[in-house]
């Protein structure tokens, strides 16, 4: 289902299990409405949208920000970012901000925010990565299910998901085992059985407050 647009700021994602992620850790961290979450299909699909966009949305737009998985390789997804925008008068930095990274253009683009998930530092990861960090400390089931990954994962025979993967297969499985079993990520911040308030959670909200409410942000 298509999400109508109402607001002259975007937040451009790779997916909708980003999306509603998103929706969630918003609503229990007030953060307020002003930006339109927008699931772009993929992380090739929203390099796409992201230089159309701001090529033919400047004198619309206030602001832009991008969420996308570093995958395999951060660095080589912030060059893939620094290339769909090196002619748009924007100068990223060699990295990106642990904080997450703000660049307000010198020309007439709007401002343009990126987010790496998990939290702009780590070589590698995802979105389950950031959704990982988010279960409360010395949570029983976490040891758990480590246990349970790692005798797959030396069993005779090779476990069937990739290692890139395997916060994925962490979150999902420990996410079966809660009272309500197999509650999406979402839900799961919503009901609280994810951490709202952990520290990648508000650095990521301050992110978010910087880039689209500046002026609340610093009241």
């Amino acid at each position: 289902m298509k999400i109508e647009e109402k607001f002259n700021q975007k937040l451009l994602v790779e997916g909708n299990d980003d999306q509603h992620v998103i929706w969630s850790i918003c609503d229990k961290n007030k953060v307020t409405e002003s930006f339109d979450i927008i699931d772009c299909g993929s992380d090739s699909q929203l390099l796409r949208q992201l230089s159309r966009r701001i090529r033919f949305n400047a004198d619309k737009v206030k602001a832009i920000g991008i969420l996308l998985d570093a995958d395999t390789s951060l660095q080589k997804r912030w060059n893939e970012i620094k290339k769909q925008v090196k002619d748009l008068g924007y100068a990223l930095p060699d990295v990106p901000d642990a904080n997450g990274t703000i660049i307000e253009s010198s020309s007439y683009y709007p401002r343009l925010g990126i987010w790496l998930m998990p939290d702009n530092l780590q070589s590698s990861g995802m979105l389950e990565d950031f959704a990982k960090v988010l279960i409360p400390e010395q949570d029983e089931l976490l040891m758990e299910v480590e246990q349970v990954l790692i005798k797959i994962e030396t069993a005779p025979r090779k476990a069937i998901y990739k290692d890139i993967h395997k916060a994925k297969a962490l979150i999902h499985t420990w996410l079966a085992w809660q009272e309500d079993p197999g509650t999406p990520m979402s839900l799961a911040i919503t009901k609280s059985y994810l951490n709202h308030n952990h520290e990648l959670a508000i650095r990521f909200v301050t992110w978010l407050n910087a880039l689209f409410n500046p002026t609340t942000n610093n009241q």
